[in-house]
């Protein structure tokens, strides 16, 4: 295995991409939010491993102040990276700054300012959702109104503030229903009737190397109505031209958005056969995206991202596995947890090979349905169909929900 002599500043807790990068050699100082040091103590102890505490990984002057209380200054590091969304510009400019090995700022910016993005790939004549942006959620109020909106973070992530509007008076009701004003500015973009695909791959010397296809249970923006969030991985052989289309889609968009080298996750509609482009972003895809991509290909994401960073060639693409295999998320009813499934349980049920449970007893089931991030447990499944991993997706959430026994939160006293 090719190694690396790198000093990496990662800004972020993501502990597969820390272990992506120790593994190939580097060295790493992992700045931190206190939040997560619990999680970077209960790693084996390493020489090659420092962890800081900064107040806000996002912020380059928390981060510059963090490496100054203990003696560093950017000068240490001849890389500066970060898998986590809300610090990959930080990490871009840091890196500028520094004259460190990293993404340039304006990929950075491309890959996470979501109006940013849309305008260089329509530039690039890429299918893609109108849009504009607005300071204020009452700003479209004033604005002509002729068909359904999707309002939306402009750098935010997992649908979390993400809103369909079908007229000016949906837009009251989630004024009203708001229990702070929302935060400005926004993304206001065309609905888009269709089905949600997400494709994850690798991008290195301005090529696309590899990629999967994965389709969405349903389209994630339906969440709000309490659907199972998940993704079934399409087969190459079973869709050869969604795969065509989609690489020439890849390929189109990554360079319009100066994406050489690394990852992607990039999301897009398809209806009749067409494909319109959503959004991409330059890290590993969210709930266990990265396990059904390694189980059903035996491509380690984290690690290409982390090769790709490190100046390292891609990894050679092992046989893949004959099995189908999705990703799910469950939902559990609100409350205080009474009673949960364990992880032997959940294995227990079809099709089912790798599983977390996020609740234990005592907790608070979190509202899942605010952002597609919040869950109460996930899995991985397998079958001989696309079919068949569906159906047992869907059965396996069912059960999960049915099982799961809450009870009312005991009032506070005033």
């Amino acid at each position: 295995m090719e190694q690396s002599s790198a000093e990496v500043l990662l800004l972020g807790w993501y502990e597969p991409a820390l272990t992506a990068l120790t593994e190939l050699g580097a060295h790493v100082v992992n700045v931190l939010d206190p939040r997560d040091l619990h999680k970077a103590r209960a790693l084996e102890p390493s020489d090659a491993v420092r962890f800081l505490t900064v107040p806000d990984t996002r912020s380059s002057e928390e981060v510059v102040s963090g490496l100054a209380r203990h003696g560093l200054t950017l000068s240490a590091f001849s890389h500066v990276c970060s898998m986590r969304e809300l610090s990959v510009v930080t990490a871009a400019v840091l890196a500028a700054v520094g004259g460190c090995a990293s993404l340039d700022v304006p990929t950075a910016i491309a890959v996470r300012d979501k109006f940013v993005q849309k305008q260089l790939v329509r530039a690039a004549g890429v299918p893609v959702t109108a849009c504009r942006v607005v300071d204020l959620l009452t700003d479209l109020t004033v604005d002509g109104w002729d068909r359904p909106v999707v309002v939306k973070p402009l750098a935010g992530g997992g649908s979390r503030d993400t809103h369909v509007l079908a007229d000016p008076q949906s837009l009251a009701r989630l004024l009203a229903e708001a229990p702070e004003p929302p935060r400005g500015p926004w993304l206001v973009e065309d609905f888009v009737a269709g089905t949600e695909l997400h494709v994850d791959g690798v991008v290195r010397a301005g090529r696309v190397q590899w990629f999967a296809v994965s389709r969405y249970l349903t389209n994630v923006i339906d969440i709000k109505a309490g659907v199972p969030v998940g993704s079934v991985v399409l087969e190459p052989a079973g869709h050869p031209g969604l795969y065509a289309a989609t690489e020439a889609l890849l390929q189109e968009s990554l360079d319009a958005l100066g994406h050489r080298e690394g990852i992607f996750h990039l999301e897009m509609f398809e209806r009749d056969g067409a494909l319109t482009f959503s959004e991409c972003a330059g890290r590993v895809g969210g709930a266990m995206i990265r396990e059904s991509i390694r189980y059903r290909f035996g491509v380690d994401l984290p690690g290409e991202w982390a090769r790709a960073a490190l100046g390292l060639p891609m990894a050679p693409v092992p046989a893949d596995r004959p099995e189908v295999c999705g990703w799910m998320q469950f939902s559990a009813p609100a409350g205080r947890v009474v009673e949960v499934p364990d992880v032997a349980a959940v294995l227990a049920q079809p099709g089912c090979v790798e599983a977390i449970v996020s609740l234990t007893k005592g907790a608070t089931v979190p509202d899942i349905s605010a952002a597609s991030n919040l869950k109460a447990g996930s899995a991985l499944v397998v079958g001989d169909t696309e079919e068949q991993v569906q159906a047992r997706m869907l059965a396996l959430s069912d059960w999960f929900a049915r099982s799961v026994t809450t009870e009312a939160e005991p009032c506070r006293p005033s």
